[in-house]
């Protein structure tokens, strides 16, 4: 198992640069439910930008629902304050750090930041 990121899945559905080559990690994700506001926060700025249209990013979004399996975020909301405070991290950032280390399961991210905390507590970590 593995828990995917918001900055992959963003990068990802909006197809930025290198999306490509996260195919693997999105066929059937394993995140949290705070992956898809954020996912919604950037197709929104997108839409905003003029990039995206907005019956596309509706449509991203619901494919995204549709597929991604989605923990009980609320059981890492612990381990995800002590872990962003020790590492000065974004709450955020740090449940899907807490997610795959309390689950015991690798973390793929797109952040660098994010992923080196995760390895700093031995996480296994796939940076895309």
């Amino acid at each position: 198992m593995r828990v995917t990121d918001s900055s992959t899945i963003v990068k990802f559905f909006s197809q930025e640069p290198g999306w490509r080559t996260l195919r693997e990690y999105l066929d059937e994700p394993i995140t949290i439910g705070l992956s898809l506001m954020e996912l919604g926060n950037a197709l929104w700025k997108k839409v905003n930008r003029g990039e995206f249209e907005i019956a596309g990013a509706m449509e991203v979004l619901t494919e995204f629902y549709r597929i991604g399996k989605f923990l009980e975020q609320e059981k890492y909301l612990k381990t995800a304050f002590e872990i962003a405070v020790d590492h000065k991290i974004t709450i955020f950032d740090s449940m899907f750090i807490a997610a795959a280390l309390v689950e015991g399961c690798a973390l793929v991210t797109s952040d660098v930041r994010q992923a080196s905390v995760s390895m700093d507590l031995g996480i296994s970590t796939i940076m895309c």
